[in-house]
């Protein structure tokens, strides 16, 4: 019985040790850019600037600015993982100094731009295309 206990035990303490590692990866929430849910990094918050919106004869765009110390390849791995899970197909993806994604869906096209300003890293999400 002595180890039956000590299995348990050890088995509660690594899905412990899971739970806890996967919480501290940040996770994300999702922002509304002209009409799409577009998923961001917990550690990224939104920019004092207002959001810009567009539409005109069926075509619409959206696009918002947020701000972190997450690093950037840490960004390009979250939408890659992210985004085809959620649908999205990949577009395009250049790396330099910052990087730029492109994923498309349903006549919609999110444009991911990662950059550095001053210390934080910027983050620039755009959605544009038809039907909004």
């Amino acid at each position: 019985m002595s180890s039956s206990i000590n299995s348990n035990v050890s088995l509660l303490s690594i899905l412990s040790l899971l739970f806890v590692l996967s919480s501290g990866c940040g996770g994300s929430y999702d922002e509304t850019i002209a009409g799409v849910a577009v998923p961001v990094p917990k550690s990224m918050t939104r920019s004092s600037e207002k959001p810009v919106e567009m539409s005109l004869l069926g075509f619409g765009a959206g696009q918002a600015t947020f701000h972190g110390g997450m690093k950037t390849a840490d960004i390009v791995e979250f939408y890659k993982t992210e985004m085809p899970a959620r649908g999205w197909q990949p577009n395009l993806n250049l790396r330099g100094g910052g990087a730029m994604l492109a994923y498309s869906k349903e006549g919609k096209t999110l444009l991911v731009s990662v950059g550095k300003e001053s210390e934080k890293t910027s983050l620039t999400l755009t959605v544009s295309g038809t039907g909004r």
